[in-house]
């Protein structure tokens, strides 16, 4: 069965992405695996009560939501699993991914983490960076789910070890899927190469209507954004190379002029690392992930708050 790893707080925003969450898991159909984590207050008691006592609220959610936007039988068939935890999500997120063994990472756009807000899609990058499966990320407000895709990459880049993971969740996402190169005015000779990459692209998906489009744009992200509002896109898959990459889809300048790429979910997946040449055996190859994995944290960690 198919897994959904929800990091969930106690706000509004978040139960528009549960009852998004909802929704997918029906479809799919999918395991929701909730996960709260809970910032420890020495003045609230005792820290096992503390905890049982947030699980018992999140309990009370899911069961108002389940039955509120979806109908009593559909509601029946989705299944949960609390985990709630002391700490701060970007501390866990990486273990109960890999424990649950998660096909998707459902979250919002702003989520809060060991009580302080982040910069919308700051926290959300960051996230991405620590599991290795695909994360949707839910702007606030309900919504219905897609029937018409958009997957905006550098197809002549892209690793095409990453599509057999997207393909996995055309059941989920089931409709049109619309692939675009953006290349600027200097890259016209290319042309042929790069329509030939989304023709290998296409190959490996498994969505029975695909069509492919060459857009020459100076300004991909700009680009990006009016093509799904053009074509009423209710989905938007990304494939970023760098974590900076993936913050300028939420810059503050998108979220506040509320572009049209921020206001449907973005789908993103996350890229492959590849073994370092220098290392000289699989012991080594770990340690250095290990590394990098401590210094995504510690650079998230040093993040400036707003």
């Amino acid at each position: 069965m198919k897994t959904i790893l929800v990091p969930i707080d106690h706000t509004p925003a978040a139960e528009h992405t549960l009852a998004y969450a909802n929704k997918l898991a029906v479809r799919w159909p999918a395991e929701v695996v909730l996960l709260y984590c809970h910032q420890p207050d020495a003045a609230a008691g005792e820290p096992a009560a503390v905890l049982l006592a947030q699980e018992q609220r999140l309990r009370g959610l899911v069961e108002r939501l389940r039955y509120q936007q979806l109908t009593r039988q559909n509601g029946r068939r989705i299944q949960y699993r609390y985990r709630v935890l002391a700490g701060c999500l970007h501390d866990h997120v990486q273990a109960e991914a890999a424990a649950c063994a998660a096909d998707l990472v459902v979250m919002g756009l702003a989520h809060i983490d060991c009580g302080q807000q982040e910069a919308p899609g700051n926290h959300a990058a960051a996230i991405t960076a620590l599991v290795g499966c695909p994360v949707l990320v839910v702007p606030a407000g309900r919504r219905t789910l897609p029937n018409r895709l958009v997957f905006s990459a550098d197809f002549d880049a892209l690793n095409l070890h990453l599509l057999p993971r997207l393909s996995g969740l055309a059941n989920a996402f089931p409709g049109p899927l619309d692939l675009v190169q953006f290349y600027p005015r200097t890259a016209r000779p290319r042309r042929r190469q790069l329509k030939q990459a989304l023709g290998r692209a296409a190959a490996q998906l498994t969505w029975p209507t695909i069509t492919e489009h060459l857009v020459e744009d100076e300004a991909p992200l700009e680009g990006v954004s009016e093509y799904c509002a053009r074509t009423l896109a209710q989905l938007l898959i990304i494939a970023p190379a760098n974590t900076a990459q993936l913050l300028r889809y939420f810059d503050l300048c998108y979220t506040q002029t509320q572009a049209y790429h921020t206001q449907i979910p973005v789908l993103v997946l996350q890229a492959t690392e590849q073994p370092a040449a220098d290392t000289c055996c699989e012991h080594c190859h770990e340690r250095l992930a290990q590394e990098a994995t401590a210094a995504r944290l510690a650079a998230y960690r040093a993040a400036h708050w707003v």
